[in-house]
């Protein structure tokens, strides 16, 4: 089951496998990287995200978020979190492992829900999603790490002014809070905006505009409905809570986002592409003025879209997941 896609300078792809493997693929063909960190593949959690940093042709740093299991337990049971660590290819190998995000064994749980998370690089800074791994309550807590967008330094350092650093038990790393289950993020190349797919419950699947210390709502307020039709909350709006840019109600079980940068298909430069696992549609976007103008479907019915990458090429790349147990492709 493919997860994530992301492309080295030399047009190679990396791509990651949810129960623990690494892929560089070149050429149509693909290669195991070895010695990549353990996995805990429990539920919706393995290895999830790959990112490369954009001074890789200096730097040679590459991402993972991935879910642990360092031995915490939860009511008797196994208990985990998502953690972000870096490192460097060389052979063919993960070597110079960092881990520059995780939290300590206290704040683990043994859900297998939503464990997050996608990257974002925008000027030294790297933003990340993590779930509210089944505990929804947990996405108000500012001292627990579910629910949050975070952001620090790439090297995993905390910014000085991120927004609640001087707030008594709060972790430092938070940008954002009241988030379900971030699915995808990207950074508007216009404005420079950060943008943000999360999966809401039966319904009231989100796509938002990420800003500095803003509470995003989740279970106070949403669009959705528990899994077996009985409500969360009759609210959805609320004061000082932030309102989606666009929710999809029935759900699409929306995944990851890429705005397109290419040139080969001129019409759609700028515009957001969003995957739909349920729904097997590609969403493209027109967004005016940090508004959502058009929504259109432009693919649908070849499979669960799990992440999608405007390419070097200009293509457009998705990492389709199918049948049952499922198997992945990657597609141009």
């Amino acid at each position: 089951l493919l997860w994530s896609i992301a492309f080295l300078p030399d047009g190679a792809m990396l791509v990651t496998q949810r129960d623990g493997v690494l892929w560089r693929i070149a050429g149509g063909e693909r290669r195991r990287i070895e010695d990549t960190p353990e996995v805990w593949q429990h539920g919706q959690g393995g290895l999830l995200e790959v990112a490369v940093h954009p001074d890789y042709a200096d730097n040679g740093w590459i991402y993972l978020s991935y879910s642990v299991d360092t031995g915490a337990e939860e009511n008797g049971k196994d208990a985990g979190m998502t953690t972000v660590a870096r490192g460097r290819i060389e052979d063919g190998r993960w070597t110079d492992h960092e881990t520059i995000f995780a939290v300590d064994e206290s704040l683990h749980n043994s859900s297998g829900a939503h464990f997050g998370s996608r990257f974002v690089f925008d000027d030294g800074y790297l933003f990340f999603g993590i779930g509210d791994r089944g505990r929804m309550d947990r996405s108000q807590d500012l001292d627990r790490p579910t629910g949050k967008i975070f952001r620090l330094h790439d090297d995993g350092r905390v910014p000085a002014d991120n927004p609640f650093v001087d707030t008594p038990d709060a972790l430092p790393e938070i940008w954002s809070y009241g988030h379900r289950n971030p699915q995808g993020m990207d950074l508007e190349p216009a404005t420079g905006l950060l943008w943000e797919s999360e999966h809401g419950p039966r319904g009231g699947d989100e796509i938002n505009v990420v800003g500095k210390g803003l509470n995003y709502g989740w279970p106070v307020i949403t669009h959705g409905m528990n899994y077996n039709g009985t409500p969360i909350t009759d609210e959805t709006h609320r004061e000082g809570m932030e309102q989606p840019k666009l929710h999809w109600t029935p759900s699409i079980a929306v995944a990851g986002i890429d705005f397109y940068e290419g040139d080969a298909f001129p019409n759609w430069t700028g515009k957001l592409l969003a995957g739909g696992m349920a729904s097997e549609e590609l969403h493209l976007l027109t967004i005016e003025d940090s508004e959502v103008t058009a929504d259109e479907v432009i693919l649908k019915g070849r499979g669960r879209i799990r992440d999608v990458a405007s390419g070097p090429d200009g293509n457009i790349y998705l990492l389709l997941n199918d049948g049952t147990p499922r198997v992945g492709r990657v597609v141009r």
